[in-house]
């Protein structure tokens, strides 16, 4: 077995192996550190009566067939997905002159479903990435010779990566439903995609 050893093929990692990874880590620590500063808000006194009202009625004994159980989506896979569920919002002053500010901002929504309500999925494009593409294509329309720079062509390529795996993560979960590594998944790719946006607009205009 020593002997083989030498003659076993050897792979070099992806390029943007080491990127992904410190991508990772820099969107955990940024949620860890927004977390806390949070809002916090009181809910309304008609919430607790109607869950109050939906504990007291009995609910009838359904059996369902082995395969309706495993497509369908529990509850509490919903509160988790409505939990952890990342919005990238508000791309404000997006204009085309070249003295417009960017700014990113994150927000966390979280939601209590009531029994027998499914839980909303998320969009799969939502605005604000529409007029972050819309941007970006607009300023290497404009400058071209800043998007063939080494770093902008490697941002886009990290961007349009991680859109493709968003698009089959949300393809998987139209399969399987909200499970929880699906959600853990997406709320991580979000946050990368998220990061990689900023880093590529502010790239674009300097």
């Amino acid at each position: 077995m020593n002997d083989s050893i030498p003659q076993l093929p050897e792979y070099d990692p992806h390029p943007d192996l080491w990127a992904r990874i410190e991508a990772d880590l820099q969107a955990d620590e940024l949620l860890s550190r927004r977390l806390p500063d949070l809002p916090s808000y009181e809910p309304k006194a008609s919430l607790w009566h109607a869950i109050e009202q939906n504990l007291n009625t009995p609910e009838p004994t359904r059996v369902r067939p082995l395969r309706t159980q495993r497509t369908s989506r529990p509850l509490w896979a919903g509160l988790a997905a409505a939990a952890v569920v990342v919005l990238i919002g508000s791309w404000l002053l997006l204009r085309p002159e070249a003295t417009d500010d960017v700014r990113i901002e994150y927000a966390v929504e979280q939601t209590d479903a009531l029994p027998g309500q499914e839980p909303l999925a998320p969009a799969s494009e939502s605005l604000a990435d529409k007029r972050a593409e819309e941007f970006i294509a607009r300023q290497c329309a404009e400058q071209q010779l800043a998007c063939q720079r080494p770093e902008v062509h490697e941002l886009r390529n990290q961007l349009a990566s991680l859109t493709a795996e968003q698009q089959r993560i949300e393809r998987e979960q139209q399969i399987f439903g909200n499970d929880p590594v699906l959600v853990q998944a997406q709320v991580r790719i979000e946050n990368q995609r998220a990061e990689v946006t900023k880093e590529l607009i502010t790239l674009l205009r300097s």
